[in-house]
């Protein structure tokens, strides 16, 4: 599945470098509320902060480590300190550093996927019962995209933002049948060139599905968060 979910694990190589901007995306989301207070409505989930989460996760994702080091002046609860790698036992390794992890947001849920890129991270959960969550931490905050499995595919419909300050966001539901009638509709070529100008190269798209399935083999190439946001925003628009 990766979006297949069998390639989710996999860095990906940019096969064209599109910087994108948090300014430039036209996101319909569901806005977090602004005030919440814990909660345990199984339609809610929780957030926490990285540092705190990062600990009793980290063993999920073969790619990411954590280093034991101790650096003088430097408080562990508040900085955090990753290398990454392809997969255990390469030689070669990045580091990363978030530098106020105590005040970055993220699902307080188990995760299976953990990928970081230079300008944030995107964190996969499983929630079960075919739904799955697309976690972005932005500069602002978290960005979090529902998704459908369906045929193995994660199928993004619906998009929530969350700002530093929120407490938990509420679960949003698509009936996957929907999803998949839509998936059959023949596509419109002329709307999703306006959506997504790059698919203008595309060949061979004539269904709904033809163009989401390239759409999402074109965002396992990327590594950067908001051009993964433009892909999502795109693939929802085209299916509502």
């Amino acid at each position: 599945m990766s979006n297949n979910l069998s390639q989710m694990v996999k860095d990906g190589v940019p096969e064209e470098v599109v910087i994108f901007s948090e300014a430039d995306l036209d996101i319909p989301e569901i806005s977090a509320a602004e005030s919440q207070e814990a909660t345990t409505d199984p339609n809610v989930i929780e957030m926490t902060n990285l540092a705190a989460w990062f600990d009793g996760n980290v063993q999920n994702f073969p790619s990411i480590r954590k280093p034991t080091v101790s650096i003088t002046g430097v408080d562990p609860t508040e900085q955090l300190l990753v290398t990454i790698g392809a997969e255990e036992g390469t030689e070669k390794r990045r580091i990363f550093i978030f530098d106020i992890a105590h005040l970055i947001p993220v699902l307080d849920r188990p995760a299976m996927d953990m990928q970081i890129y230079n300008n944030g991270f995107r964190i996969i959960y499983d929630l079960g019962n075919g739904i799955f969550v697309k976690s972005y931490g932005v500069r602002t905050g978290l960005i979090s995209v529902f998704c459908n499995d369906v045929d193995d595919t994660l199928i993004p419909y619906a998009i929530v933002r969350a700002k530093k300050k929120d407490t938990n966001i509420e679960i949003v539901t698509r009936d996957p049948a929907d999803i998949r009638h839509k998936l059959s509709e023949a596509l419109d070529s002329e709307a999703l060139q306006l959506r997504y100008k790059q698919s203008s190269k595309a060949e061979g798209l004539e269904s709904n599905q033809d163009a989401i399935n390239w759409l999402l083999e074109r965002q396992a190439t990327i590594e950067d968060i908001n051009h993964h946001l433009q892909i999502d925003n795109v693939i929802i628009n085209t299916l509502d």
